[in-house]
């Protein structure tokens, strides 16, 4: 059908070069150093409010908490990034290019803690992902790339269908334009 328009109502979106993703094993030492960080975290507030007497309605668990949320999701997005994202080169960007609001990281947080994909089939799914992205990336509309990447293009965003065990997903990706009616590869 010639006439049939298509849905540009998600607008354009930026893709990088293959090679501009991070894959398994960076994603590996983020992981491994940033949840290191969380808990070793835990020992000075422990000892804070073991020793320092107190009558606050404050909790450990609650600073712990709020700790580690400016930890996950103030400071990764931000110029100075977590210290996983530095050792390892990388920063996390929207599916625009752009830095991601402190909102989307937060729902970014709540699915590494809360959704039905752990952390272990979040990081093998990098392994198998056309742009190295983990499913918990996918549904916040961010990409984790390095540090100095530069989009390789513009293209426009479009949901795509995962099904799993019976359940039908959909999150926002950027699709790569069509060259003689091959998709692009990259």
């Amino acid at each position: 059908m010639a006439g049939v328009a298509r849905d540009r109502s998600l607008g354009e979106g930026v893709y990088f070069a293959p090679d501009d993703y991070l894959g398994f094993r960076r994603r590996l030492i983020i992981s491994l150093v940033d949840v290191s960080l969380v808990f070793l975290l835990w020992i000075p507030i422990w000892i804070l409010f073991t020793y320092v007497p107190y009558e606050f309605v404050l909790t450990p668990d609650l600073v712990w908490f709020f700790c580690c949320w400016c930890y996950l999701a103030v400071l990764r997005p931000s110029r100075v990034r977590s210290v996983g994202y530095w050792v390892t080169g990388a920063r996390i960007v929207t599916l625009r290019g752009t830095k991601p609001s402190v909102l989307r990281m937060t729902y970014r947080l709540l699915l590494n803690l809360y959704s039905p994909f752990n952390l272990l089939f979040d990081l093998l799914w990098v392994g198998v992902d056309r742009d190295r992205q983990s499913l918990t990336d996918r549904y916040a509309g961010t990409c984790v790339v390095r540090k100095n990447a530069v989009p390789a293009g513009q293209a426009e965003i479009h949901y795509a269908c995962y099904t799993a065990m019976t359940f039908v997903y959909f999150y926002p990706c950027v699709v790569l334009p069509r060259v003689n009616g091959v998709a692009e590869s990259h």
